[in-house]
Protein backbone atom coordinates (compact mmCIF):
# COMPACT_ATOMS: atom_id res chain seq x y z
CA UNK A 1 0.00 0.00 0.00
CA UNK A 2 1.26 3.44 -0.90
CA UNK A 3 2.01 6.40 1.58
CA UNK A 4 -1.34 8.01 -0.49
CA UNK A 5 -3.27 4.95 -0.14
CA UNK A 6 -2.41 4.80 3.71
CA UNK A 7 -3.28 8.47 5.05
CA UNK A 8 -6.55 9.01 2.25
CA UNK A 9 -10.14 8.49 3.72
CA UNK A 10 -12.48 9.91 1.16
CA UNK A 11 -15.28 12.17 1.58
CA UNK A 12 -18.62 10.86 0.08
CA UNK A 13 -20.13 13.66 -1.20
CA UNK A 14 -21.04 13.90 -5.10
CA UNK A 15 -20.85 17.02 -6.31
CA UNK A 16 -19.72 19.95 -4.06
CA UNK A 17 -17.28 20.24 -0.56
CA UNK A 18 -16.85 22.72 1.31
CA UNK A 19 -13.51 24.52 1.94
CA UNK A 20 -12.11 26.31 5.25
CA UNK A 21 -10.42 29.79 5.56
CA UNK A 22 -7.29 27.65 5.49
CA UNK A 23 -8.16 26.26 1.98
CA UNK A 24 -7.57 22.49 3.23
CA UNK A 25 -11.21 20.14 1.74
CA UNK A 26 -13.64 18.97 3.66
CA UNK A 27 -17.10 17.48 4.13
CA UNK A 28 -20.04 19.72 3.93
CA UNK A 29 -21.72 16.37 5.40
CA UNK A 30 -22.50 13.23 4.39
CA UNK A 31 -25.86 14.13 3.76
CA UNK A 32 -26.01 17.33 1.03
CA UNK A 33 -23.72 19.44 -1.14
CA UNK A 34 -25.27 23.33 -2.09
CA UNK A 35 -25.78 24.41 -5.53
CA UNK A 36 -25.15 27.82 -6.59
CA UNK A 37 -28.48 29.01 -6.06
CA UNK A 38 -28.35 28.23 -1.97
CA UNK A 39 -30.24 24.80 -2.30
CA UNK A 40 -28.70 21.69 -0.56
CA UNK A 41 -28.47 19.04 -3.36
CA UNK A 42 -29.01 16.06 -1.18
CA UNK A 43 -26.58 12.80 -0.84
CA UNK A 44 -28.47 10.28 -3.39
CA UNK A 45 -32.14 8.89 -1.25
CA UNK A 46 -32.56 12.56 0.23
CA UNK A 47 -35.24 15.24 -0.63
CA UNK A 48 -34.09 18.87 -0.79
CA UNK A 49 -33.56 21.43 1.78
CA UNK A 50 -32.31 24.84 1.70
CA UNK A 51 -29.29 26.78 3.57
CA UNK A 52 -27.38 29.94 3.76
CA UNK A 53 -24.29 29.44 1.41
CA UNK A 54 -21.55 31.83 3.39
CA UNK A 55 -18.48 29.29 2.82
CA UNK A 56 -16.25 28.55 0.30
CA UNK A 57 -17.27 25.29 -1.63
CA UNK A 58 -15.99 23.10 -4.53
CA UNK A 59 -18.02 22.08 -7.35
CA UNK A 60 -16.94 18.73 -9.59
CA UNK A 61 -18.80 18.82 -13.12
CA UNK A 62 -18.45 18.87 -16.64
CA UNK A 63 -16.78 22.22 -18.06
CA UNK A 64 -19.29 24.05 -20.38
CA UNK A 65 -18.24 27.51 -20.53
CA UNK A 66 -15.59 29.52 -21.84
CA UNK A 67 -14.06 30.06 -18.47
CA UNK A 68 -14.69 26.76 -17.98
CA UNK A 69 -11.98 26.06 -20.34
CA UNK A 70 -9.80 28.88 -19.92
CA UNK A 71 -9.25 28.18 -16.28
CA UNK A 72 -8.58 24.68 -17.12
CA UNK A 73 -6.10 25.06 -19.48
CA UNK A 74 -4.30 27.77 -17.30
CA UNK A 75 -4.11 25.49 -14.94
CA UNK A 76 -2.61 22.70 -16.63
CA UNK A 77 0.09 24.96 -17.92
CA UNK A 78 1.20 26.31 -14.73
CA UNK A 79 1.20 22.87 -12.93
CA UNK A 80 2.77 21.30 -15.57
CA UNK A 81 5.76 23.86 -16.09
CA UNK A 82 5.98 24.03 -12.62
CA UNK A 83 6.78 20.00 -12.67
CA UNK A 84 8.81 20.34 -15.74
CA UNK A 85 6.65 18.48 -18.25
CA UNK A 86 5.74 21.42 -20.11
CA UNK A 87 7.55 24.60 -21.55
CA UNK A 88 7.05 27.92 -20.46
CA UNK A 89 4.44 29.54 -22.54
CA UNK A 90 3.64 33.10 -22.86
CA UNK A 91 0.24 33.14 -23.39
CA UNK A 92 -0.18 30.84 -20.21
CA UNK A 93 -2.51 28.20 -21.86
CA UNK A 94 -1.60 24.33 -22.45
CA UNK A 95 -3.82 23.28 -24.80
CA UNK A 96 -3.42 19.94 -26.96
CA UNK A 97 -5.37 18.56 -30.47
CA UNK A 98 -7.22 16.36 -28.74
CA UNK A 99 -8.93 18.98 -26.07
CA UNK A 100 -10.58 20.36 -29.02
CA UNK A 101 -11.99 17.44 -30.61
CA UNK A 102 -15.75 16.69 -30.08
CA UNK A 103 -14.67 13.13 -28.86
CA UNK A 104 -13.17 14.83 -25.43
CA UNK A 105 -15.24 15.56 -21.95
CA UNK A 106 -13.21 18.25 -19.95
CA UNK A 107 -13.88 17.99 -16.34
CA UNK A 108 -13.44 20.84 -13.80
CA UNK A 109 -13.29 21.46 -10.10
CA UNK A 110 -14.43 24.76 -9.75
CA UNK A 111 -13.94 26.84 -6.57
CA UNK A 112 -16.82 29.40 -5.56
CA UNK A 113 -16.06 32.04 -2.49
CA UNK A 114 -18.53 33.76 -0.53
CA UNK A 115 -17.72 36.77 -3.23
CA UNK A 116 -19.47 34.07 -6.18
CA UNK A 117 -16.41 34.62 -8.12
CA UNK A 118 -15.33 30.86 -9.75
CA UNK A 119 -11.39 30.02 -8.95
CA UNK A 120 -10.55 26.41 -11.45
CA UNK A 121 -8.60 24.52 -8.92
CA UNK A 122 -8.97 21.48 -10.85
CA UNK A 123 -9.25 19.32 -13.99
CA UNK A 124 -9.18 16.04 -15.87
CA UNK A 125 -9.96 15.27 -19.92
CA UNK A 126 -12.06 11.79 -20.88
CA UNK A 127 -11.06 11.08 -24.87
CA UNK A 128 -13.38 8.60 -25.56
CA UNK A 129 -12.26 6.59 -28.84
CA UNK A 130 -13.75 7.97 -32.23
CA UNK A 131 -11.52 10.48 -33.84
CA UNK A 132 -9.79 9.40 -36.88
CA UNK A 133 -6.44 10.98 -34.67
CA UNK A 134 -7.12 8.27 -32.31
CA UNK A 135 -6.39 9.14 -28.87
CA UNK A 136 -3.52 10.90 -27.39
CA UNK A 137 -1.49 7.87 -26.31
CA UNK A 138 -1.73 5.95 -29.69
CA UNK A 139 0.87 7.80 -30.61
CA UNK A 140 3.45 6.48 -28.53
CA UNK A 141 1.72 3.00 -27.40
CA UNK A 142 0.13 2.75 -31.34
CA UNK A 143 0.13 -1.00 -30.99
CA UNK A 144 -1.57 -1.71 -27.50
CA UNK A 145 -4.40 0.69 -28.56
CA UNK A 146 -4.71 -1.14 -31.88
CA UNK A 147 -4.94 -5.14 -29.92
CA UNK A 148 -7.52 -3.35 -27.35
CA UNK A 149 -9.44 -1.51 -30.63
CA UNK A 150 -9.59 -5.24 -32.40
CA UNK A 151 -10.98 -6.43 -29.57
CA UNK A 152 -14.05 -3.87 -30.31
CA UNK A 153 -14.30 -2.59 -26.56
CA UNK A 154 -15.47 0.70 -26.01
CA UNK A 155 -12.61 2.56 -23.87
CA UNK A 156 -11.19 6.23 -23.66
CA UNK A 157 -8.23 7.61 -22.36
CA UNK A 158 -7.94 10.12 -19.20
CA UNK A 159 -5.56 12.60 -20.12
CA UNK A 160 -4.44 16.02 -18.71
CA UNK A 161 -4.85 15.95 -14.84
CA UNK A 162 -4.06 18.79 -12.40
CA UNK A 163 -5.05 19.84 -9.36
CA UNK A 164 -3.99 23.20 -7.76
CA UNK A 165 -1.34 22.58 -4.42
CA UNK A 166 -3.44 23.40 -1.74
CA UNK A 167 -1.82 20.22 0.45
CA UNK A 168 -1.26 15.94 -0.19
CA UNK A 169 -4.56 15.60 1.32
CA UNK A 170 -6.13 18.02 -0.18
CA UNK A 171 -4.95 17.06 -3.41
CA UNK A 172 -5.94 13.19 -3.23
CA UNK A 173 -9.59 14.23 -2.30
CA UNK A 174 -9.07 16.44 -5.40
CA UNK A 175 -8.00 13.37 -7.65
CA UNK A 176 -11.10 10.93 -5.96
CA UNK A 177 -14.19 13.92 -6.60
CA UNK A 178 -12.55 14.58 -10.46
CA UNK A 179 -12.42 11.08 -11.49
CA UNK A 180 -15.42 10.29 -10.08
CA UNK A 181 -17.76 12.14 -12.08
CA UNK A 182 -15.05 11.23 -14.88
CA UNK A 183 -16.17 7.67 -13.85
CA UNK A 184 -19.88 8.46 -13.96
CA UNK A 185 -19.97 10.24 -16.87
CA UNK A 186 -17.67 7.15 -18.62
CA UNK A 187 -20.26 4.60 -17.63
CA UNK A 188 -22.93 6.30 -19.17
CA UNK A 189 -21.59 6.62 -22.59
CA UNK A 190 -21.07 2.86 -22.22
CA UNK A 191 -17.47 2.57 -22.11
CA UNK A 192 -15.94 -0.51 -20.34
CA UNK A 193 -12.48 0.30 -20.33
CA UNK A 194 -10.16 3.46 -19.44
CA UNK A 195 -6.61 4.00 -20.84
CA UNK A 196 -3.69 6.13 -19.06
CA UNK A 197 -0.14 7.13 -19.15
CA UNK A 198 1.54 6.61 -15.92
CA UNK A 199 4.73 7.80 -14.40
CA UNK A 200 6.52 4.31 -13.82
CA UNK A 201 7.14 5.59 -9.93
CA UNK A 202 3.00 6.04 -10.12
CA UNK A 203 1.90 2.83 -11.70
CA UNK A 204 1.87 0.42 -8.37
CA UNK A 205 -0.70 2.69 -6.64
CA UNK A 206 -3.04 2.55 -9.97
CA UNK A 207 -2.42 -1.19 -9.70
CA UNK A 208 -2.72 -1.99 -6.26
CA UNK A 209 -6.09 0.70 -5.45
CA UNK A 210 -7.91 0.61 -8.75
CA UNK A 211 -7.07 -2.48 -10.79
CA UNK A 212 -5.08 -1.03 -13.38
CA UNK A 213 -2.91 -2.89 -15.46
CA UNK A 214 0.46 -1.81 -17.89
CA UNK A 215 0.06 -2.69 -21.13
CA UNK A 216 3.27 -1.85 -22.64
CA UNK A 217 6.89 -1.21 -21.04
CA UNK A 218 7.68 2.33 -20.18
CA UNK A 219 8.76 4.74 -23.07
CA UNK A 220 9.72 8.59 -23.19
CA UNK A 221 6.25 10.66 -23.65
CA UNK A 222 6.16 13.71 -25.73
CA UNK A 223 3.27 14.99 -24.29
CA UNK A 224 5.03 15.45 -20.65
CA UNK A 225 8.48 16.21 -22.54
CA UNK A 226 9.82 13.40 -22.95
CA UNK A 227 9.44 11.96 -19.43
CA UNK A 228 8.98 8.33 -19.20
CA UNK A 229 5.46 7.06 -18.91
CA UNK A 230 3.53 3.61 -19.07
CA UNK A 231 0.84 2.61 -20.85
CA UNK A 232 -2.22 0.96 -18.08
CA UNK A 233 -5.46 -0.42 -18.66
CA UNK A 234 -8.58 -0.26 -16.06
CA UNK A 235 -12.15 -1.92 -15.65
CA UNK A 236 -15.43 0.96 -16.09
CA UNK A 237 -17.82 -1.60 -14.13
CA UNK A 238 -15.80 -4.36 -12.47
CA UNK A 239 -15.99 -3.16 -8.90
CA UNK A 240 -13.67 -6.02 -7.29
CA UNK A 241 -10.80 -4.37 -9.09
CA UNK A 242 -11.51 -1.61 -7.08
CA UNK A 243 -10.18 -1.65 -3.09
CA UNK A 244 -12.95 -0.36 -1.01
CA UNK A 245 -11.88 3.56 -0.65
CA UNK A 246 -11.71 3.90 -4.22
CA UNK A 247 -15.06 1.58 -5.10
CA UNK A 248 -17.20 4.29 -2.91
CA UNK A 249 -16.36 6.53 -4.90
CA UNK A 250 -16.43 5.27 -8.16
CA UNK A 251 -19.78 2.89 -7.44
CA UNK A 252 -21.76 4.33 -5.02
CA UNK A 253 -24.32 7.00 -5.60
CA UNK A 254 -26.27 8.50 -8.64
CA UNK A 255 -25.84 11.47 -10.34
CA UNK A 256 -28.68 13.22 -12.40
CA UNK A 257 -28.80 12.64 -15.96
CA UNK A 258 -28.26 16.54 -16.88
CA UNK A 259 -24.75 16.17 -15.03
CA UNK A 260 -23.63 13.63 -17.30
CA UNK A 261 -24.54 14.82 -20.35
CA UNK A 262 -21.67 15.48 -22.67
CA UNK A 263 -20.09 19.23 -23.23
CA UNK A 264 -17.60 19.27 -26.08
CA UNK A 265 -16.38 22.47 -27.12
CA UNK A 266 -18.60 24.02 -29.98
CA UNK A 267 -17.26 25.56 -33.04
CA UNK A 268 -16.33 29.34 -31.83
CA UNK A 269 -14.15 27.81 -28.71
CA UNK A 270 -12.35 25.69 -31.08
CA UNK A 271 -11.45 28.50 -33.02
CA UNK A 272 -11.05 30.66 -30.58
CA UNK A 273 -8.34 28.37 -28.58
CA UNK A 274 -6.73 26.86 -31.76
CA UNK A 275 -4.63 29.75 -31.83
CA UNK A 276 -3.13 29.07 -28.24
CA UNK A 277 -2.58 25.17 -29.26
CA UNK A 278 -0.27 26.09 -32.36
CA UNK A 279 2.00 28.06 -29.12
CA UNK A 280 1.98 25.22 -26.76
CA UNK A 281 3.11 22.47 -30.08
CA UNK A 282 6.21 24.82 -30.63
CA UNK A 283 6.66 24.61 -26.94
CA UNK A 284 6.22 20.96 -26.79
CA UNK A 285 8.85 20.53 -29.27
CA UNK A 286 11.12 22.57 -27.89
CA UNK A 287 11.11 20.85 -24.34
Amino acid sequence: MTETEQNFKPVMVSRRISMDRNTNLRSSGSESTTDQGGRVLPFPGQSLAHAPTNRDCVEYRTARSHADFRGAFELLQARYAEAGLATANAKSLRVLPYHLWTETQIFVAVKRTAAHRDQIIGSVSLVCDGNSGGIPMESTFGEAVTNLRRKGVPFGEVCSLCVESLGARSSVEMFGQLTRIMMYFARRRKLQTLLAVVHPRHSKFYQHAMGFQPIGGSAPYRQVGGQPGIPVLGSVNDQSQYRARWRKYYFDGVYDDAELQPYPMNQIERIYFQSYMATDQAATRAA
